[in-house]
C-alpha cells in the first residue's frame, strides 16, 4: 500500500510540471493559458482569466498522443475517465470526475462539434455520442469544460462538455498523409486544405478515408470509413463579425471490441497474473470471424440476413453560424445544424462458459423444458460436423441493433451585452437553446454459441441424444438471449428547449459570474416490446408457443418478436440548473477560482420498457422519480504559469467535491450489477465523489512535456445498500504523460505514458496498469515527413475497466477482459503545402 501511495504522489509531482508534444507545440504550449475559451462561458476570456475548469488541447498534441478511439483521446483530458479499449467504433463508457457510468455511454458528458451537440443525450442505447464524432485533421483543438457552466450553457451536460473545434481557413495551405499498418491490414488517407477565396471569404475542407481488417485480426475488412468536413466563412468587411456555413458527411464502419479470453494465475478478490488464452491472443486477435460475418435475424416479415460488422454510421450535417456585433454594446450569435443520421450496432458480445455445463442442459420455451443437449458440433468451417470437445465455449449474445433514425435539428441563439459599470465590465447573456432529437431503433438479440478461437471462430450447433439438431447455424434462439427484455422496436422524439441567462462582472483583479438554465423536455413516441415466446421453423413460420408444438428433427428453435406490450410517451419534464463562481487574479501569471453548481441530465430512452409510463403517456410516480438525475459540484482551482531557467511551464489544478443520483436501465451481461444476477434491471444509486484534476505543460530547450491526471474517491450507495462502497470502473488516479524531444530541424520524436491505479469491477479489485507508446518523425526534404508510430510498446495486457472471472475451478483461472491493443506499428508519409 505504501509503495502505491508513493507512486501516486510521484506521478502527481511529475504532472505538476508537465507540458506540450511536438516541435510546433514547444512554442504553442507556452501560451496554453492564453487560449480563448469558446465553450460554455458568457464572455470570451483566456483560460487563465476564466473561473471554470477548462482545458484546450491542440490537434497536433492529440495526433502524437496516438489515440485509437475517441475514448482513448479523452484520457488526455483532465477530469474525463474512460477505458478507451472498445475500439474505434465507439460504445465506450465515458465517466467524468467520479460520475460513473452505471450502464453504458456518457450519461453526464456532452460531445459537441463547434459548439452544438452531435446527439442530445450521451447514453442513447446503441447510439452513444462517441459513435458520431471522429477526430481528424480538420480539428484544430478539443476543448473540455468540466462542471460549472457546462450545465448552464449546455443541456444534458452537468459533468462536462467536450467540444471539437474546427479549422476555418485562417492558415493558407494543407496536407496529405498516407498511413498504413505494419503487420496488419489498415490503410488511411488524411487530407485538409484551407485558405482565402477573397479578401473577406475563407474556406477549409478535410477528412479521411480508411479501410482494412484493423489492428486486431478479424477475418474480413471490418473497417470501411469516410468522413469529409468543410466550411466557408464570410467575414464582414466592417469587422463586425462573420457568417459561416458548414457541412459534414460521414459513412463509417469500424470495429467494436467486446473482449477476449484470458488466463489468470490468481483469483479471489484481487485477480492477477493475466496471460493470453491458448488459441486466442487478445492483444492481436478479436472475436470477429469470417465464419460469423453475417447471421440471420427474425423480423416480423420473416428472416433477414444481416452483417456483423461492428458499429456503422451514416451522417449528413448542414449548418451555419452567425456572429454579429449589432452595435458597440450588443452582439448576437446563432448556431444552427440539421442532421440526418442513422447507424447500427452489429456484433457478438464475448463470454466464456464451460462446455460441460452446456451438455446436459435443457432448452425451454416460456419456462417449460422441451429438449436436452447431448452433443455439440462445429456448425461450419474446416471442422464442420465434427464433435466439439473443448473445455470452454463462447456463449454470449449476438447483437444487431438498427438505429433507423437518430437525426436532429438544433439551434442555439445568444444575445450578449457588454457594459462598463465603473467597477468593471459587465457581460450579460440571454440565450435560447432548442433541439429535437429523434431516436428510432429496433433490437435483435440472438442466442448463439461459438468456439473460442482468435482465428475465425466457428459457430456451434447443439444436438439431442437422438441426433436431432436443436439450433440453426449456431443460433439457439432469435431475439431472446436475455429473455423477453430485449426484443424491441421504438420510435421516440425528445424536444429540449432551454432559455438561459448569465452575468459576468470582470475587472483588473477579479471576476464574478452566475448563470441559470431552465430546461423543458417534451417526450413523445411509442414503443413495442416482446410478445409471447414461440417456436419458429427454418422457413421463419410460427409453429406454436407450447412444448406440445415441438417436433424433434424439424429444426424448430425459440423466438420472440416485438409484438407485445406497447408504451406511449406523451409527457413533459422541467428542471433548473445553476452555477455561481468567482476568480481572483493574483497577478498576470496566477489566478484562483471557486465555483458551486447544480446541474441535471434527463433520462431519455433508457427510461422505456421499465414501467415508467401510464396508459395516456404520462409518467408514473416511479417515472417521475427517475426522469432527471441531479449533480451537485463544488470546485476550487488554481491556474499558474512561470519560468524555469530558459524554459516555461503552466499548471491547471482543481479540487473537487460532489454528490449526485443516477437512475438507468441496465443490460447486465456480466451478471454482477443487477440484483440476484438478473440479466436486466433498473439501477437507482446515489453517489459521492471528491478528488482533484491536473493539466500541465513544460518546455525546456528541445524538450517539451504534457501531462494530465485525475484523482477521485468515488463511492456509490445502491437503493438497497446500507452504506457507500467504491464506485465500479472508476480508477483512483488516471494519468497521462507525453514527452517530445527535437533532435534537430528534421528529426524529432516522443514517448507517452497512459495509466491508472486500481479499480473495482464485479466485486473484485484489479491492479493499476500502464502502457507506453512512442513516435519518430523524419523530414529529410522540405514539406515531406516520414513517420513511425508505436502503440503499447511493451505489449502489455492492460484491463482499464477490469475484467471478469468465468471459472476458478482449475489452473489457470479463466476469465474475460477488454485490454488495450497489443503492440501496434503504423507508418506514414505526409506532404505539407
Amino acid at each position: 500500500m505504501a509503495s502505491k501511495k508513493v507512486a501516486l504522489l510521484s506521478s502527481a509531482a511529475i504532472l505538476l510540471v508537465a507540458g506540450g508534444v511536438t516541435s510546433a507545440q514547444a512554442q504553442e504550449s507556452d501560451q496554453v493559458l492564453d487560449e480563448i475559451v469558446v465553450t460554455g462561458t458568457a464572455s470570451q476570456k483566456s483560460q487563465i482569466e476564466s473561473a471554470v475548469a477548462v482545458t484546450q488541447v491542440s490537434g497536433d498534441v492529440i495526433e502524437n498522443f496516438q489515440p485509437i478511439s475517441e475514448a482513448d483521446l479523452y484520457r488526455l483530458l483532465p477530469g474525463i475517465q474512460t477505458a478507451g479499449t472498445a475500439g474505434p467504433g465507439g460504445n465506450a463508457n465515458i465517466a467524468v470526475r467520479g460520475l460513473p457510468v452505471a450502464t453504458g455511454g456518457a450519461p453526464f458528458v456532452q460531445i459537441q462539434e463547434d459548439g452544438l451537440p452531435t446527439v442530445l443525450f450521451g447514453d442513447i442505447q446503441f447510439g452513444n455520442n462517441d459513435y458520431w464524432t471522429n477526430f481528424d485533421s480538420t480539428t484544430r483543438a478539443v476543448e473540455a469544460l468540466r462542471g460549472g457552466t457546462a450545465g448552464t450553457f449546455a443541456s444534458q451536460a452537468p459533468g462536462a462538455v467536450i467540444n471539437y473545434i474546427s479549422r476555418t481557413g485562417e492558415e493558407e495551405g494543407g496536407m496529405v498523409r498516407l498511413r498504413t499498418g505494419l503487420g496488419f491490414d489498415e490503410k488511411q488517407i488524411d487530407f485538409r486544405l484551407g485558405g482565402d477565396l477573397s479578401d473577406t471569404v475563407r474556406y477549409h475542407v478535410g477528412g479521411y478515408f480508411r479501410d482494412g481488417e484493423g489492428p486486431l485480426e478479424s477475418g474480413f475488412d471490418v473497417i470501411e470509413s469516410i468522413q469529409i468536413k468543410g466550411n466557408v466563412t464570410k467575414d464582414f468587411s466592417d469587422g463586425s463579425g462573420f457568417f459561416r456555413a458548414n457541412v459534414k458527411f460521414a459513412d463509417t464502419q469500424e470495429p467494436n471490441y467486446t473482449g477476449a479470453p484470458y488466463t489468470f494465475s490468481s483469483g479471489g478478490n484481487n485477480p492477477g497474473g493475466a496471460d493470453t488464452f491458448p488459441g486466442f491472443d487478445g492483444l492481436e486477435q478479436s472475436a470477429y470471424s469470417a465464419l460469423n460475418q453475417t447471421m440471420l435475424v427474425l423480423e416480423p416479415s420473416g428472416f433477414e440476413r444481416v452483417e456483423l460488422n461492428g458499429i456503422s454510421t451514416k451522417q449528413l450535417a448542414i449548418g451555419f453560424e452567425l456572429d454579429k456585433d449589432l452595435n458597440e454594446t450588443f452582439s448576437v450569435n446563432n448556431k444552427f445544424r440539421w442532421q440526418d443520421m442513422e447507424g447500427a450496432f452489429a456484433n457478438a458480445f464475448f463470454g466464456v462458459a464451460r462446455t460441460d455445463g452446456l451438455v446436459g442442459s435443457t432448452l425451454s420455451i416460456n419456462g417449460n423444458p422441451y429438449a436436452t443437449v447431448a452433443e455439440v458440433r462445429y456448425a461450419s468451417g474446416p471442422n464442420a460436423g465434427q464433435v466439439f470437445n473443448d473445455t470452454y465455449y463462447d456463449n454470449n449474445a449476438i447483437f444487431r441493433t438498427d438505429v433507423d433514425d437518430i437525426g436532429s435539428i438544433v439551434n442555439d441563439l445568444q444575445l450578449t451585452g457588454n457594459f462598463d459599470t465603473g467597477a468593471g465590465y459587465l457581460t450579460a447573456v440571454a440565450g435560447f437553446f432548442y433541439m429535437d432529437q429523434k431516436i428510432a431503433a429496433d433490437w435483435k438479440v440472438n442466442r448463439g454459441n461459438r468456439e473460442i478461437s482468435g482465428d475465425n471462430a466457428a459457430p456451434l450447433d447443439l444436438f439431442d441424444a437422438a441426433g436431432n439438431q436443436l439450433t440453426q447455424a449456431g443460433i439457439s434462439g432469435y431475439n431472446n438471449n436475455w429473455g423477453s427484455c430485449c426484443s424491441r422496436d421504438y420510435d421516440l422524439s425528445y424536444a429540449n428547449s432551454a432559455p438561459y441567462f448569465a452575468l459576468d462582472l470582470d475587472n483588473d483583479r477579479f471576476n464574478i459570474d452566475g448563470s441559470v438554465r431552465f430546461d423543458t423536455v417534451d417526450a413523445t413516441g411509442n414503443t413495442v416490446g416482446a410478445g409471447q415466446e414461440f417456436f419458429v421453423d427454418p422457413s421463419g413460420a410460427n409453429v406454436g408457443t407450447d412444448v406440445a408444438d415441438y417436433v424433434p428433427g424439424m429444426g424448430y428453435i425459440t423466438a420472440l418478436l416485438p409484438n407485445g406490450g406497447q408504451e406511449a410517451l406523451d409527457y413533459s419534464v422541467d428542471y433548473t440548473s445553476w452555477t455561481v463562481g468567482g476568480l481572483f487574479k493574483v497577478n498576470s501569471d496566477t489566478s484562483v477560482f471557486a465555483r458551486a453548481s447544480r446541474g441535471n441530465r434527463f433520462n431519455s430512452d433508457r427510461q422505456t420498457f421499465a414501467g415508467n409510463f401510464n396508459g395516456d403517456g404520462s409518467l408514473t410516480e416511479a417515472g417521475e422519480t427517475t426522469a432527471v438525475d441531479e449533480v451537485n459540484q463544488y470546485e476550487l482551482g488554481i491556474k499558474h504559469r512561470g519560468s524555469i531557467g530558459d524554459g516555461s511551464y503552466s499548471i491547471e489544478a482543481t479540487l473537487l467535491d460532489g454528490d449526485f443520483s443516477q437512475n438507468t436501465f441496465e443490460i447486465d451481461g456480466s451478471g454482477t450489477r443487477c440484483p440476484g444476477g438478473a440479466g436486466t434491471c433498473v439501477l437507482s444509486n446515489d453517489f459521492k465523489s471528491r478528488g482533484f484534476e491536473l493539466y500541465g505543460t513544460l518546455n525546456v530547450g528541445k524538450l517539451s512535456l504534457v501531462g494530465t491526471g485525475t484523482y477521485t474517491d468515488a463511492e456509490v450507495k445502491g437503493s438497497t445498500a446500507p452504506e457507500f462502497t467504491p464506485a465500479e470502473r472508476i480508477p483512483d488516479f488516471q494519468y497521462a504523460l507525453a514527452a517530445n524531444y527535437d533532435v534537430n530541424d528534421w528529426v524529432w520524436g516522443g514517448v507517452s505514458l497512459n495509466g491508472q491505479t486500481k479499480i473495482v469491477n464485479g466485486g473484485r479489485t484489479w491492479d493499476g496498469v500502464n502502457t507506453f507508446s512512442g513516435y519518430v518523425r523524419v523530414s529529410p526534404f522540405e514539406n515531406i515527413t516520414f513517420g513511425l508510430d508505436a502503440y503499447n510498446l511493451f505489449d502489455d495486457i492492460a484491463f482499464r475497466e477490469g475484467a471478469s472471472i468465468a471459472d476458478e475451478s482449475g489452473t489457470p483461472i479463466v476469465g474475460t477482459g477488454g485490454s488495450v491493443l497489443g503492440r501496434t506499428f503504423r507508418a506514414s508519409v505526409t506532404y505539407d503545402f
